[in-house]
């Protein structure tokens, strides 16, 4: 990071208020490690207690079929494209037991099938 990010990132982890261009100047830094240090610092400032929760969750795509059509989607396919899938049962419980394995408490489930 340049002198002038780390300045603002002292800026803000001492609790004083960004403006614009600082704040846009530390998203053009691209340096995620600094901003995750900072907002650590933050954190422990306002939250001084040990303690952090996490949630470990897994957002399964259970298909790519969709009829939405929105024209922004790479992700989405017609059913009967090469590329469409629908996944089947047995294969979502693997997903959700492999994410209770690793610790995960959350499952996040995303699709729009128009198959019956």
């Amino acid at each position: 990071m340049t002198r002038a990010e780390n300045e603002i990132l002292d800026k803000a982890i001492s609790g004083r208020r960004l403006d614009t261009d600082e704040g846009l100047a530390l998203l053009e830094s691209h340096n995620l490690a600094a901003l995750g240090r900072a907002a650590d610092a933050v954190t422990r400032r306002l939250h001084p207690e040990p303690l952090r929760t996490y949630n470990i969750d897994r957002n399964i795509n259970y298909t790519n079929v969709c009829v939405s059509g929105c024209r922004f989607c790479a992700f989405s396919r017609k059913m009967g494209d090469a590329d469409a899938y629908v996944i089947q049962p047995d294969e979502l419980h693997r997903k959700i037991e492999e994410t209770i394995a690793l610790g995960g408490n959350q499952i996040l489930l995303q699709g729009e099938c128009t198959q019956n």
